[in-house]
């Protein structure tokens, strides 16, 4: 009996072998057993990932090294590279230069072991980082080659007013009923740029008695450089309270009431010395949020609204004041990370999820105003989580479990799912290291896991759409690294690969090649590689980074096989002016055993011998696919190229497919009736639907 199977999309990604008999499942008919360089797009065609482009090895390769972002719009785009006791900048591919020539640092106090729990939260063109072994610092940038590192003070950057006095200017000693009073006046200053206002002056008294008509008591202060007024402050009842502002540089008491209710401000640095150093910061309702010191896991710290440095606040607090508060709970929950979300600050301690809120009376979090609200008790792991729009993607604090976070209107609660357990295999025994999201322009989350490996989940909630594959690389590829920043209108992942060159250890940074491209002859899908442009040659050079290695090089479009680097150059059998040379890797897709569902009279085909006599694929954008019922080389033959050249001349390079094609592969008999689809060649590979023929038999 003779049957045609069709498989519309592979939205289900690699499945877990655990899942290889649930035919009842959608997953399953969307599933595959094997997706190996490969990326699901949200509509459901497989796609061979593009290539990893060589950007440089980092300062010392004998070092971990960290990337982090700095994004301060799509035109000004940095990865800043993180090691041993340095910053260096990189923008567009390339290493930002000082202005006297030679690479761009900036000196740090951070140890290379450290680097992997920094974390970091950027607002326009300043950074403040966190660490629990380090003072908090503060990275801003003013040009390319122009940044500074610095530790804030956290007092308010606005100066109180120095020489404050108090004198009679008009006395009523002598009239009836008086009474000798000793009046205290403080002033304080606030920033015509900011509108901070400064810690108090010191005090300054005198004495009379305002009670009695005609008595004034004159305060006055030089003039503090950047100031827009000053604010008055008179003691009474035991507090200093609000008597007046002025922009001139003398205030008149006769006989003000103090305003008790509105007192100076109360200077606080909650992050001295060691015990004291923040794990986590974000940004919250125009408010620096940082949390759980080793002395204080708990607790969390907002600064003054608009003052992000400024942990102060006044008695009795007013509702810009800093905030300063601590979970409850059964166990002690240390911060690990915080995100500003629509409905408050998400924070995700090592053993619970809470959201804190200002509550039904208010929309914004006030020292009087706050609600901590637990959301479940999941555990998240110490790397930071991720954004995709409203929901928030965070690792689970064991077990190498992903989850998605968000708030749902019909639970009036914060919920989520596992997103690994379809794909359980990639995680077990191991850890989230790192990650990134790409949200241009196939929504893709990049991950990497501590055994050196990297996966990718296309995740796209409204379509209910989330699929893992995995990739691998050659010369040893490990993994220990990934940030993404936007270019050129997409969101571009950047790696740091550990690689065996010529039996010595490098550490490179390489990014992920665009995908997107007309022409066969830019097709980019080498690794560790580079592009030549220009006049034809056939003697390549500038490859010492892959020293000793074989490469693979798509030259004006036609594939190149068997070059090794000598000398930091390779000879090409034949002159080209577009050359993209690398390191070769094969793109494998592998579909599950073959679902037919019921068949009349036979029931399930599960466990009956099957041969595939004829594959329709349906392709796009497509040149060069291998297919095989088994695992097989390209050089077996067992595995069949399909053969494609239609309209181009014997001179031209073949050009791209769209459409069906139709494959016969190597004769096989066998249970699960799945096929092998390859890619071994830097050409693009795009699978919409598979389409078998199939031959059932006992």
């Amino acid at each position: 009996m003779t049957l045609r199977a069709y498989q519309p999309a592979f939205a289900g990604g690699e499945l877990s072998p655990a899942l290889w008999a649930r035919v009842d499942t959608k997953n399953y008919a969307l599933g595959l057993k094997t997706a190996l360089n490969l990326t699901i797009q949200a509509h459901g065609g497989a796609t061979n990932r593009a290539g990893l482009e060589f950007v440089g090895e980092v300062k010392a390769s004998a070092n971990h090294t960290r990337l982090i972002p700095f994004q301060f719009n799509e035109s000004q785009a940095y990865v800043i590279e993180f090691g041993q006791g340095s910053l260096r900048f990189w923008r567009n591919g390339g290493l930002i230069l000082a202005s006297g020539g030679g690479v761009y640092e900036v000196a740090t106090p951070y140890s290379s072991a450290d680097l992997s729990e920094l974390v970091f939260a950027q607002e326009a063109d300043v950074m403040y980082l966190v660490h629990p072994k380090y003072p908090v610092k503060k990275l801003s940038r003013f040009a390319d080659n122009n940044w500074t590192l610095t530790e804030p003070s956290f007092t308010p950057a606005m100066p109180a007013p120095t020489g404050v006095t108090a004198l009679v200017q008009a006395g009523t000693s002598g009239k009836t009923g008086y009474i000798a009073h000793t009046y205290r006046y403080k002033v304080a200053a606030v920033s015509a740029a900011t509108g901070e206002e400064s810690l108090p002056s010191l005090e300054a008294s005198c004495v009379n008695d305002l009670s009695i008509d005609g008595g004034i008591n004159r305060v006055a202060w030089p003039a503090v450089t950047g100031a827009s007024k000053y604010v008055v402050y008179k003691f009474s009842n035991g507090s200093f309270g609000y008597i007046g502002s002025t922009t001139e540089l003398l205030l008149d008491d006769e006989n003000i009431t103090a305003d008790t209710a509105d007192g100076p401000q109360i200077g606080r640095n909650p992050f001295s010395g060691p015990g004291n150093y923040p794990r986590a910061v974000t940004f919250i309702q125009q408010r620096l949020a940082l949390a759980s010191t080793d002395n204080e896991p708990q607790a969390v710290y907002l600064s003054q609204t608009a003052n992000y440095e400024n942990f102060g606040y006044a008695s009795p607090a007013k509702d810009s004041d800093a905030i300063t508060f601590r979970m409850r709970a059964r166990q002690v929950n240390i911060v690990r990370s915080m995100l500003a979300a629509r409905y408050g600050l998400l924070l995700m301690t090592s053993s619970a999820e809470w959201v804190v809120t200002g509550g039904q009376t208010s929309d914004a979090i006030t020292p009087s105003a706050i609600v901590i609200a637990n959301q479940g008790y999941r555990g998240a792991a110490s790397v930071q989580p991720i954004n995709v729009g409203e929901t928030v993607l965070f690792a689970q604090r064991s077990g190498g479990v992903i989850r998605d976070f968000s708030y749902s209107y019909g639970d009036d609660a914060w919920v989520g799912k596992d997103l690994t357990i379809m794909s359980r295999h990639l995680f077990e025994n191991r850890t989230i290291k790192s990650w990134a999201y790409a949200q241009a322009p196939s929504s893709i989350v990049w991950v990497v896991l501590d055994d050196g490996s990297l996966v990718s989940l296309t995740y796209m909630k409204e379509h209910e759409v989330w699929a893992w594959t995995r990739h691998e690389s050659g010369a040893g590829a490990f993994f220990e690294d990934v940030t993404c920043i936007a270019e050129k209108g997409e969101d571009v992942p950047y790696f740091v690969v550990r690689r065996t060159i010529n039996g010595e250890t490098k550490r490179y940074i390489e990014r992920l090649h665009t995908r997107a491209f007309d022409h066969v002859e830019d097709a980019f899908f080498v690794d560790c590689g580079l592009t030549y442009t220009g006049a034809l040659v056939s003697h390549l050079s500038g490859l010492s980074h892959l020293e000793g290695c074989e490469l693979v090089a798509l030259c004006d479009g036609n594939v190149v096989r068997g070059l090794t680097v000598q000398g930091g150059a390779v000879t090409l059998p034949m002159a080209a002016a577009k050359i993209h040379i690398g390191l070769p890797y094969a793109a494998v897709l592998q579909t599950l055993d073959l679902d037919l569902g019921s068949v009349a009279e036979l029931g399930t085909v599960q466990g009956r011998f099957k041969s595939i006599s004829k594959v329709v694929l349906r392709v796009e954008k497509t040149r060069g696919i291998f297919i095989g019922p088994r695992d097989e080389g390209r050089d077996s033959d067992k595995i069949v190229e399909f053969k494609q050249r239609s309209t181009e001349a014997w001179n031209e390079a073949i050009g791209l497919y769209t459409g069906d094609i139709d494959m016969t592969p190597a004769p096989d008999w066998n249970r699960a009736g799945g096929m092998f689809i390859k890619q071994f060649d830097p050409l693009p590979m795009s699978i919409l639907a598979i389409m078998p023929e199939v031959t059932l038999g006992r």
